[in-house]
Formats: C-alpha cells, structure tokens, sequence
C-alpha cells in the first residue's frame, strides 16, 4: 500500500455530479505514465474484439464500462471494505491495440502489463474479446510464474482452432496450457452450459485435469460449496488472475455480449460468486465479452463496472 496522503481518490459526487466530466473507470484520476508514481493497482483497457467468431462489439466496452462505472462507490459492504482507503487505483488508459492483427495486439497487451506490473501495481483489465486473456496470461506468468485461473464462462474456451486460426476467443485456456502459462489441474471454471460441437469436445480440459462447475452443478448447493473450498485449499497463498466472460451470466441479465448462452447465472450469482473468492491471493483480473451494441439499457457495462469494483475489493482485502 502507499501513503494515505497520496492515494488517487473518485472524483466526489457531492462536488462534481456523476454524469459530468471526461468518464474514468469509477471516476479515478487518469494515469498513463507510473514514473515517479506509486500506484497499487492499474485498470486498463484492452479495446479489441478482432478474436470474436460471432457479435462483434466488445472493442467498445471499455468507455462503455467507464460510463456505467460512474455510479460504483468506496466502500463494499458486502465483503467490508473500503476500497479507495487501501489500494491507490488509477485509470491507466487503453492498451494500443492493433484491430486487424491478433498478434501484434496479444504482444501489446503483455507488454503494457508488464509495465505497469514492474512499476510494482497490479491489473484489473477491461476487453475486449476473450482473446486478449493469452497476452494477459503471458504477462502474469513472467511476474507471478503460473496462477490459479478462475475462469467464469459459458464457454470452456479450450478449442483448438476455427477456419484454420488457432488464435480466438474459443481458444485461449488451450494456448496458455500449450505456453505453460498455466497448469489445467490449477483452472477453476464456473457457469459452463450449452450445446456442444460433438461429445469429443470436452475430452482435453478433461485430459488437462481442469476443474468445471458447470450450470447444472451449480445449483446444487453442496457441490456448488466444495468446488469452492476446493479452489482455496489449491490456490492456498499462490497468486489467482480471476477471468470474467459476462456470457457465464444469463442474457437475460447481460444481453451485451457475443455469443450469449440461456441459462446462465444470474447477476447476483455472478457478484457471490466473486465474492466468495475472498481471502485469495489475486494478482490480476479481467472482465470480457461485453459488447455495448447489443445491451439493453446498459445492464452488461453496469454488470462489467459492478465487477471490476469486487475486484478491486477482493485486492484491498488481501493487502
């Protein structure tokens, strides 16, 4: 943590309304360069959406999740935490991403991290299509070596390639494996359901050994509870990177996203589940998939910028 006397705070309600000034993530101070800085933890933009194979949109969540974000507050009373008076969190901008070229953007994005992470802060990022968790991987992985992923989706996201591309946002739990980026006995998913391909297509994470709480099992409170007492007895003390797909939430709450799947979590599911991570050690976190030309009256950025405040609570509580 850094003085108290130095921390970057929202801009007061009270002094400025919130639907005035230049929009910031939960309108906090906009810091590019951390040179001389000491910053605890960076929320970055990733606007890039060039890895989806459906709806296209998400490269606009970024603003989109900084407007909604105007109305989250300092303090989580639900995990009882004032934020803002234990993490000096700033607004870090978007990374220079290159629309056309997957490659170029994921290298960006491990690059940018990897700034901000050896100016001693940690990341909640902001996509941007599923895609971009590979180059945020890349960049966990040379700071914190391999996390425990906790990893929300409809989707296993551990396909190997699609038209011939092995880059996309079905594909980068698979790369990170392949990259040794992450171990599969050492990933959580929560909220997977749907339709599948074949009956083959859940034969790797099963050969990776990775853990899933699909939505079935979810329901079932017991199971539901030892999947997560088991994701804090493996994770223990050992740095966790949380990764957010809204489309692990029902459409009926987050209709903003690429490629919506029914029967889904709900919001208040999601925010619990979130918060029933308290205690683990999380050196990063991302929400993705958020598409704001598909949202109905902005309930995904809202559910975006709702998450990324548990986030940041998650990180206040283990400093």
């Amino acid at each position: 943590m850094t003085d108290s006397k130095t921390w970057a705070q929202p801009v007061n309600p009270l002094q400025s309304p919130r639907f005035g000034d230049v929009a910031t993530f939960n309108r906090l101070p906009y810091v590019p360069d951390f040179k001389g800085k000491s910053v605890d933890v960076a929320i970055l933009g990733i606007p890039y959406d060039g890895g989806t194979t459906y709806r296209p949109g998400a490269r606009f969540a970024p603003r989109a999740v900084r407007d909604a974000s105007v109305l989250n507050r300092n303090y989580n009373p639900h995990v009882g935490v004032h934020v803002f008076e234990r993490l000096n969190v700033v607004d870090a901008g978007d990374v220079a991403v290159n629309p056309i070229q997957i490659q170029k953007t994921l290298g960006a994005i491990e690059k940018r991290m990897t700034e901000i992470h050896e100016a001693g802060a940690r990341t909640v990022c902001v996509g941007g299509d599923h895609s971009v968790l590979l180059g945020e991987l890349r960049a966990v992985h040379r700071k914190f070596g391999q996390p425990v992923l906790i990893h929300f989706d409809a989707h296993n996201d551990t396909g190997d390639e699609a038209w011939g591309e092995k880059y996309h946002h079905g594909t980068p739990i698979r790369r990170a494996i392949e990259e040794g980026l992450v171990s599969g006995d050492r990933i959580f998913q929560i909220g997977v359901r749907g339709p599948m391909t074949s009956p083959s297509q859940d034969d790797y994470q099963r050969q990776q050994g990775i853990h899933v709480l699909d939505i079935d099992l979810f329901q079932d409170t017991a199971k539901r509870e030892l999947f997560f007492e088991q994701i804090h007895r493996v994770a223990g003390k050992s740095p966790c990177f949380i990764t957010f797909d809204v489309d692990g939430v029902d459409p009926a709450f987050a209709p903003g996203t690429g490629t919506p799947v029914v029967g889904g979590l709900t919001s208040r599911e999601a925010l619990a589940c979130v918060r029933r991570l308290k205690g683990l050690h999380i050196v990063g976190a991302d929400v993705v998939e958020i598409s704001p030309p598909f949202d109905q009256s902005d309930l995904t950025s809202l559910l975006g910028a709702a998450l990324v405040f548990e986030f940041l609570s998650l990180m206040a509580i283990g400093t």
